[in-house]
């Protein structure tokens, strides 16, 4: 018998696990995210938003900071997002690179023609 328990507490856990980690995957990137984009000392972090659409691995969406918002296109794929400006020239283009953490969050570098930026970023989440 506790054989049988054992054995039934391992296939449910086993079961719930592999759940909550499709459950991540299917989430992927689609949603809301806070953007901390690291600067240098002297002008400090700057704070972004950036809105995802997520149709397979293709990504779509927007990002805005000081007041501009740029389209973003790009895919998410093995759990890395790869993006880009699409409504830039080449000089003011921006591509975002980043993995997904197993807690939810985003890093990755940030690269224009300023240089490469460090960034991070978090699901907003929402109010009841």
């Amino acid at each position: 018998m506790k054989i049988i328990v054992t054995t039934c507490m391992v296939v449910l856990t086993a079961a719930l696990g592999l759940t909550a980690q499709e459950s991540r995957k299917s989430n992927g990137v689609a949603g809301a995210w806070e953007v901390v984009i690291k600067g240098p000392a002297a002008h400090g972090d700057l704070t972004a938003a950036m809105e995802l659409r997520q149709d397979g691995t293709k990504v779509t969406g927007s990002f805005v900071a000081h007041g501009n918002t740029h389209t973003l296109a790009g895919e998410f794929s093995k759990g890395e997002l790869a993006l880009q400006t699409t409504d830039t020239d080449a000089d003011h283009s921006m591509t975002l690179n980043a993995k997904l953490a197993a807690d939810g969050t985003l890093g990755g570098y940030l690269s224009s023609s300023r240089g490469d930026m460090a960034w991070t970023a978090s699901r907003v989440k929402t109010q009841r």
